[in-house]
This record gives structure tokens, sequence and C-alpha cells, in this order.
């Protein structure tokens, strides 16, 4: 699997490790898709300002297995967790505990986030959801987040959804939003002014950042030391 990764400027200094945030691009698109959006020039910023810690940002290539797979441990929920995710911990200064991983995606890829995360919530401490399509109809009550995100124990899953008042894909996010409520699960949801396009998402992607940042700590001793590559 191809991936990016963005690095932040103090990556290495003290030996400590970083949070890391996995983000999935959508449907037909590829792992430059968040690079093209501007999310590693938004996270320098917010860095180098002090306003959200220092993190680290995978952007993986679903390639044909996040198009034509529906979910579960032979699909490319199994490929970021079986491979994609132990990889980036082993080669780089990532924090290797649940409380250290995020992930997040946006159309095809904010499925993913919320199927991946929704079935494995005690893995990871967060999970973001921007325009999420919610329309596989191969996916069934075990797979289909609008089933296990009501099902499924979330734990302390910190979650995050977002949408275009306009967006084509409203509906099934608007009800799984409507039907977590009503269920009294924690959750956040925004509805911004927008459709399903590039500029739309390119526009929160600050928004975006503060969000997952806010799980984490600004103080980097909180954060357990490097043994990458030891």
């Amino acid at each position: 699997m191809a991936y990016r990764i963005y690095l932040p400027p103090c990556y290495g200094e003290d030996g400590q490790t970083y949070p890391v945030l996995y983000m999935f691009h959508g449907n037909v698109s590829t792992d430059s898709q968040w690079d093209d959006l501007g999310l590693d020039e938004a996270a320098e910023e917010l860095i180098l300002a002090g306003q959200i810690s220092p993190l680290i940002i995978v952007m993986p290539d679903g390639g044909t297995i996040a198009n034509n797979s529906s979910g579960g441990p032979y699909s490319f929920e199994g490929v970021i967790l079986n491979e994609l995710i132990p990889h980036i911990e082993a080669n780089y200064c990532a924090w290797s505990l649940p409380a250290g991983r995020a992930l997040g995606g946006l159309s095809r890829g904010g499925y993913w986030s919320l199927e991946i995360a929704f079935r494995n919530a005690s893995k990871v401490a967060s999970v973001g959801a921007h325009s999420a399509a919610l329309v596989d109809t191969h996916a069934g009550p075990d797979l289909n987040p609008q089933f296990t995100g009501l099902s499924n124990d979330l734990g302390n899953l910190r979650i995050y959804m977002d949408i275009g008042a306009e967006d084509w894909y409203i509906t099934n996010i608007r009800r799984l939003h409507e039907d977590m409520e009503k269920a009294g699960i924690p959750h956040t949801w925004v509805l911004n002014d927008g459709i399903h396009e590039d500029p739309y998402w390119a526009d929160h992607v600050s928004d975006y950042l503060r969000w997952y940042s806010e799980g984490w700590s600004n103080e980097r001793s909180a954060y357990p030391p490097c043994l990458a590559g030891q």
C-alpha cells in the first residue's frame, strides 16, 4: 500500500512519540487527495502557532480494496488494522497505544473511518467522518456504520461528523446522527454550508485538525519515548 506521511517540524528532537491521524480519501481518489486539500500545510501552520499538538498524519492509498470491499478483516479494515498501523508504529515515532490513534476520512473514506472505528472502538481514540458516503448496499448490519454505531459498545470513542447542508449524501449520515442523538451516544455533529466537493473539505481542514488534536495533550512530556527501529 502506498501512503503519504506528514511529520511535524519538531519530529525526532525530543525522543518522544507522536499521536497519529490516519486520513482516508474518497472513492476513485488516491493518497494525494488530503495532500492536495492542504491538510499538511494546515497542520504545519497550526503546530508552529502552538494551536494544536504536534502529530503525524498518514494518508494511505486505498486502491481497489477500499472501493470494492465493505468491511471486516478481509477488507480495507483488515489492511489498516493488521498491516498499515503496525507498519507505521514500527517505523516511525508513533504513539502505539489506542490513545494515540485517530481515524478520519471524507466521502467513501468517511464510511471507512466509521466502519473501522465502530467495530474496533477499543483500538482508536477518535474518529471523524467528513461528508461520509454511507451508501454501501453490500454492508450488512455487522458492518454498516448506521447499525454498528448504535449496536456496538463504543466506549469512550470520540466521534465527529460533518457535512454540507446541500450535500447529496446527507440523508444517511444525518439519520445516523439523529439515531445516535436519540440513543444518547455522545458525538459532535456539524452542519455547514456546502456540497460534496473538494473546496468544502479544503475550507474545513483546520477545523478537523483542531478537533482531532483536542483529544491529545500539548505537553510533549506526556508522550512515551520513541522506540522505533530498536
